[in-house]
């Protein structure tokens, strides 16, 4: 499977590895000056934080303007820099696909989930998704699939961020990628343990603002730097006429007609689906604040994709025509015109926002990954920790457990940084939009329905985008080759959009041969909060 198909937020490790690095003093003063304020924030975050439900859910205290800014950029994470800018390099205006559908899918959650997930945060304790979706389905087995999908995602996700985050910390202050490892994951770690959602809160605010303003500036600069757009379109257009087409620059016709419905299913549908977006609902600090949320995030979004849309055009424009060589890899397209083709002070702006989009994100990551070993894995075995000051020392430990996992796969093995690269926004998608977006808004979705849900979900995506790189590792090169022989569509097809539409069959199947159709099954509080 095409790496982006599979992964479409994942960061991998190696093309990153051609990054040059930054010879500009103003690249070096916004990435310290970046990582100070995050330590500060940290520390303020630490001064704010009393009990667990401070640490989590930030004691449901952030207003709208930052609930939408933070939703747009852990959604967008480092996904704008790098692989949006090399998807658009490769395809052309065919993978704006995935820009025009993602603002969308911030609507599409916000109508499902805003109003509910506040509301549930409310009428029961839950911190978590796993809280959450115990509650809805009144089931340890949803609670306990639920942490456990969680805790593989957050690895993968995280092992791929820092697999990032060493490149960009040499780009930006030319220490060794040992180096960059180690001190940018000790700086997550720190701010981390010590803000805990607070801080991630605010850094995401941070960094929204950051890759807002970049964007427009590279946008600028993009779109000059290539003769403006009718010099763009006409190059490009006169390399492959499909580069500009609505969907012609990935194979057939036919081929990229389904690959571009397939990513609009999953870049919109599939937004409900992701963990560390959905339980932002949780931290608001009323309902008031939700209706505006929507539009915000979309917006911005939208607005921040102009980064990805003009460097990779531009880019592929003047190497078709020949004014520029073409970049060691796709991967480095955006990154690479920043810091070689926009002014010092932009440069510094973007490699700041970027590195800020890694951390800020996998912050978030962490957060949600910790809370499910520390409170949703003791829960689903009987075994609650009680005490809430315990309860949060030990998520402060569960911080430090995963990151230092993190780290020893990235300093230990590329080879297993892209097998859990491949794991990634579908992974999410499939294994919790038809149990969250559809079980709160379904009083007749039933406990089987979600187990067998996130059960096949997981498997599906494993099954066509884990084994073959595994079996690749292992040597069993037969096994890698016919397990894509097996996958029914076009390679461009992304593997999450099959998933997540089998567990919404499966789901809706499944729960309408088990479940009480009247919803009586619902708990009466929680059936109230359905038909709001």
């Amino acid at each position: 499977m095409i790496p982006a198909m599979a992964s479409a937020t994942a960061l991998t490790a190696t093309p990153l590895q051609a990054i040059p690095i930054a010879d500009s003093p103003y690249v070096i003063l916004f990435g310290s000056l970046y990582l100070l304020i995050v330590l500060a924030i940290g520390a303020w975050g630490y001064m704010q934080t009393e009990s667990t439900s401070d640490f989590l859910i930030t004691g449901k205290s952030i207003g709208t303007w930052v609930l939408a800014l933070t939703a747009f950029s852990v959604i967008q994470s480092g996904f704008g820099f790098v692989g949006g800018p090399e998807l658009i390099y490769s395809f052309g205006t065919t993978a704006l696909w995935i820009f025009f559908t993602a603002p969308l899918g911030f609507l599409i959650t916000w109508v499902l989930l805003a109003k509910r997930m506040r509301v549930l945060a409310d009428i029961r304790d839950v911190l978590t998704l796993a809280d959450g979706m115990y509650v809805r389905y009144e089931s340890q087995w949803v609670r306990g699939l639920t942490a456990v999908a969680v805790v593989v995602g957050v690895v993968a996700y995280l092992a791929t961020n820092l697999a990032a985050l060493q490149y960009v910390m040499r780009a930006i202050f030319g220490v060794p990628v040992t180096t960059g490892l180690l001190v940018g994951a000790f700086i997550l770690l720190l701010y981390s343990m010590l803000g805990g959602m607070i801080a991630g809160v605010w850094t995401d605010f941070v960094q929204a603002i950051t890759m807002i303003v970049g964007a427009v500036f590279v946008f600028a600069f993009a779109v000059s730097f290539g003769g403006g757009m009718e010099s763009i379109s006409r190059n490009l257009a006169t390399a492959d006429p499909a580069l500009i087409s609505p969907f012609g620059a990935m194979g057939s016709h036919e081929e990229a007609i389904f690959a571009a419905l397939g990513w609009w299913i999953l870049f919109s549908i599939g937004t409900a689906g992701q963990p560390h977006l959905v339980t932002k609902f949780y931290m608001s600090k009323n309902l008031r604040i939700l209706r505006w949320g929507a539009p915000i995030a979309a917006i911005t979004y939208a607005v921040s994709s102009l980064l990805a849309f003009s460097t990779g055009l531009s880019m592929r424009a003047m190497v078709e025509a020949g004014e520029i060589a073409a970049p060691q890899n796709a991967s480095v397209v955006g990154p690479v015109f920043v810091l070689e083709h926009t002014p010092g002070v932009i440069a510094g702006l973007i490699l700041a926002a970027l590195l800020a989009a890694i951390m800020s994100t996998s912050d978030s990551f962490l957060n949600i990954g910790a809370a499910a070993i520390s409170r949703d894995v003791p829960r689903a075995l009987g075994r609650p920790i009680d005490d809430d000051r315990t309860e949060l020392r030990v998520t402060q430990a569960a911080l430090a457990g995963i990151t230092i996992l993190s780290v020893l796969v990235v300093a230990q093995s590329s080879a297993l940084v892209g097998i859990l690269g491949t794991i990634g926004w579908g992974f999410f998608a499939a294994a919790f939009f038809a149990i969250v977006a559809l079980g709160l808004n379904w009083k007749g979705a039933t406990k089987e329905g979600a187990i067998a849900a996130i059960v096949v979900g997981l498997s599906v995506n494993l099954f066509y985008n884990a084994v073959p790189s595994v079996a690749g590792v292992l040597g069993l090169g037969g096994v890698a080759e016919a397990v894509p022989g097996l996958y029914p569509f076009p390679e461009t097809f992304p593997v999450g959009t099959v998933s997540l539409l089998v567990t919404l069959v499966l789901f809706v199947v499944v729960s309408l041969l088990t479940g009480a159709r009247d919803g009586d099954s619902v708990a009466p509080d929680v059936a109230a909060l359905m038909e709001r």
